[in-house]
Order: structure tokens, then C-alpha cells, then sequence
């Protein structure tokens, strides 16, 4: 329906794990890679059909997968803040597409 319409956008959560491998945690890693993949040819794909597609690759964000560690909250990304990024790449006028927003907590990764 985006392509008929000649206007939307795409967006796929990946992780910083799609650029950087992780010890112990393989499977995490490689379906973050593939998706990150899968994500730049569709954008190559529906570039001159008026579609965008943005992957977006936040660290360790703070979700429930973090429940019961140690980690101060400070340390990991409010969700909220990875809203706003989509939402600041949506709000693009119709000449430019975000391909790729990468973030990280203000103190680095984990």
C-alpha cells in the first residue's frame, strides 16, 4: 500500500549488537545482523518508490530484559527517548530519510 501511495515509512528495530558482536550472545547478534541487512536493501529497494526505511539501533535500552540486574537505570536508555528519535525521523520532510540512528547511553555502552 506504501509503494501505491508512492509515501510512507519503514522502521525495523535493530540494535547496536548489529554492528558489534557480543560474547554470549550469539543468537541475539546474528538476528540483529540480519536484520540490519534486511533493512539496507529494502531501503535500496523502495528508495525511488517514496518509501523510507530507517533501522534503528539502540544499546542497552531500559526494558524489562534488564528486571533483576544490577545495572543502574541511568546507565541504560529511556524508551522514551528512543520514541522520540523515530518520531524526530518520521517528522522528515519528503527529501531526506534517516537511514540509520544509532544510540547509546550518554556514559557508554555496558
Amino acid at each position: 500500500m506504501m509503494v501505491e501511495r508512492g509515501k510512507g515509512h519503514i522502521f525495523n528495530l535493530c540494535s547496536v549488537a548489529s554492528l558489534k558482536a557480543y560474547a554470549d550472545s550469539g543468537s541475539y547478534t546474528i538476528t540483529k545482523y540480519a536484520m540490519l541487512g534486511f533493512t539496507r536493501c529494502l531501503r535500496l529497494e523502495l528508495q525511488n518508490k517514496g518509501v523510507k526505511v530507517t533501522a534503528i539501533l539502540p544499546s542497552s535500552t531500559n526494558t524489562a530484559s534488564w528486571e533483576g540486574s544490577n545495572i543502574p537505570s541511568e546507565r541504560l536508555i529511556d524508551p522514551k527517548e528512543v520514541a522520540q528519535a523515530i518520531w524526530n525521523a518520521w517528522n522528515t520532510g519528503p527529501t531526506v530519510c534517516l537511514e540509520e540512528i544509532l544510540l547509546r547511553p550518554m556514559k557508554g555502552d555496558l
